[in-house]
């Protein structure tokens, strides 16, 4: 009897360990997507009657906006610095003066990047600014493509997501039925002296629904062991990453969908299982 419900509860405990780690790579997949989203940026040239004074109101509007993730200033001289880095030498010094603008940088908020949003966005600020925007651009290809790249990923992962659900529940199910094949003849016997079919469910479900929680701390141990040895020998520059794309929120429903699918698909399935036994006459609890 031991070595059945051992079996079992390791058998659930390996099913939630994989559906866990789908789960976290999904959340990876949707933090990097996020954090993609939230690299691109869009550039307001300031035009030089505008001042100084103009670009740092546009800063901190652009900051308490919600669409925005953050607004930077890049004075003319900051702009040529960052040039002449680039290139090796200064644009200034063959045609003696700086050909470039101060301008605005701003990154958008995940849910605000795509061509939809910015255009109403670009819109507004160009009607406010009046002559003191001389241009906004952003790289509209790369946008799209991003997105669409994302959205297929996107589409993929469902997919996989549904058919690794679908074949975990069916794992568990047939797991659960076989530890409870044993006691058909317990449960026969019950029937027959007359016990209502809720007493007779309610022990077996009860069992399964303890053996699934425990099965979800086990697996959660092998995730955290799993995901402290990777981080060990990836480095910091892996650890970074994590608590980049991984959130304590998203973590925390993982860990919670883990123990309720974890409780609730074994004692589904004992109610399954316990409902077959239930109504097989005695010979047909033989022949089984």
């Amino acid at each position: 009897m031991f070595g059945a419900r051992f079996t079992s509860t390791l058998s659930v405990a390996l099913v939630l360990f994989v559906l866990g780690i789908g789960a976290l790579g999904g959340l990876a997949v949707a933090g990097l997507a996020k954090v993609l989203r939230e690299q691109f940026t869009i550039t307001v040239m300031i035009s030089d009657s505008a001042g100084d004074q103009y670009a740092a109101d546009l800063v901190k509007q652009l900051n308490a906006a919600p669409y925005t993730a953050h607004a930077a200033y890049i004075s003319a001289d900051s702009a040529l610095a960052i040039v002449t880095k680039d290139l090796g030498e200064s644009p200034e010094d063959f045609l003696g003066f700086n050909p470039l603008q101060a301008s605005v940088e701003f990154h958008l908020k995940s849910e605000y990047a795509q061509r939809d949003s910015i255009v109403p966005i670009i819109d507004k600020l160009k009607k406010e600014a009046g002559n003191k925007i001389d241009n906004i651009s952003y790289n509209a290809q790369l946008l799209d493509m991003v997105n669409a790249n994302i959205q297929r990923s996107a589409i993929v992962l469902t997919v996989l997501a549904a058919v690794l659900i679908l074949i975990s529940m069916t794992l568990v199910s047939n797991t659960v039925r076989l530890s409870l094949h044993a006691d058909r003849f317990l449960i026969g016997t019950m029937r027959l002296v007359g016990a209502t079919d809720w007493f007779i469910r309610r022990p077996f479900v009860m069992s399964q629904a303890w053996h699934g929680l425990i099965a979800a701390f086990v697996a959660m141990i092998a995730l955290v062991i799993l995901f402290t040895v990777g981080f060990d020998y990836s480095g910091n520059m892996m650890r970074a990453l994590g608590n980049l794309l991984f959130s304590p929120l998203h973590v925390a429903c993982v860990v919670l969908g883990m123990i309720v699918v974890g409780m609730l698909i074994p004692a589904f399935a004992a109610w399954r299982a316990c409902s077959r036994y239930l109504h097989c006459s005695t010979d047909e609890l033989y022949l089984m």
